[in-house]
This record gives C-alpha cells, sequence and structure tokens, in this order.
C-alpha cells in the first residue's frame, strides 16, 4: 500500500489498517520485503517524541509531524522489527515505544531531535542484536555523519 492510495481523515483510521501488518509482522507470520533505511529512523524518531508508550495513532501522527509524511504498514513494521531487533522497541498490547536503552541511545545519537543524524547513523550500523547506550556512544567516534 502507498501512502497516496491511502485516504483516512485521521490517524485512527490508518492505525486500524495498519495494526495488523504490524501484529502479523511482530509475531513473525509476516515476512516484510526490506523497506529503506530512513523508515527505522523516521519511525524511531517519532517514538523517541514519545515519553512512554504511545498508540499506534499517537506514532503515525508524531511521523507525518516529522516528515510530513504518512508512513506505510510496511514501514511502520519493518521498523519496529529493526528496532526490536537492536533491543529498543517496547510493545504493550497495541502500544509500543522505546525501551530505556532505546530512548537513551538515540538520544546519544540526535542530541536535539535530528532525524538525519540518526538516519546516517542507522545506515552505517545495521542491527546485529541489542545494542546499550554506550555500544551506540562507541561507534558514534567511527562513524562519522555528514553533520559531525
Amino acid at each position: 500500500m502507498k501512502p497516496e492510495n491511502l485516504v483516512f481523515e485521521h490517524y485512527h483510521e490508518f492505525a486500524e489498517k495498519i495494526s495488523p501488518v504490524v501484529r502479523a509482522a511482530l509475531s513473525g507470520e509476516l515476512n516484510l520485503p526490506e523497506q529503506r533505511q530512513f523508515s527505522e529512523a523516521w519511525i524511531g524518531l517519532a517514538l523517541f517524541g514519545h515519553k512512554g508508550i504511545a498508540s499506534l495513532e499517537e506514532i503515525v501522527g508524531s511521523a507525518d509531524a516529522i516528515n510530513h509524511g504518512i508512513p506505510t504498514p510496511e514501514e511502520v513494521a519493518w521498523a519496529f522489527l529493526r528496532l526490536r531487533k537492536r533491543g529498543w522497541l517496547e510493545v504493550k498490547g497495541g502500544s509500543y515505544g522505546l525501551t530505556l536503552e532505546g530512548r537513551q541511545a538515540i538520544d546519544v545519537i540526535v542530541s536535539q531531535d535530528h532525524l538525519e543524524r540518526l538516519n546516517e547513523w542507522i545506515s552505517s550500523n545495521p542491527p546485529s542484536g541489542p545494542l546499550t547506550h554506550m555500544d551506540v556512544f562507541l561507534t558514534l567516534g567511527r562513524t562519522r555523519t555528514k553533520s559531525d
């Protein structure tokens, strides 16, 4: 599904449509094609904007505010899978957030909510397992971003 093919009056309607895709992907029932790495940064920063667990509706709204666009169901699900592999995704029922380590790691990377910097770091550091914020900090010396 492309965002331009989805016409919704409210984020709630969009969240209802993508929720089954997200649940199926997180449970392992759905294999997704690889998405742009930007999707993980985009959704990660949307989660970072919430201080705790947020509904899918709130996350989609935050993603729209950050990038002036609605992520596809596949982008959201793929980003969640990657964030979970890093040990950064917390799931409580139908709500999602960052783990403490995820929040601290993203904070180390972005400092001031810079989507481009997070995207560059994510593009240079594919998930290989859980990462602590200290692991991330140590990679920053090896991974110089354009903004450095």
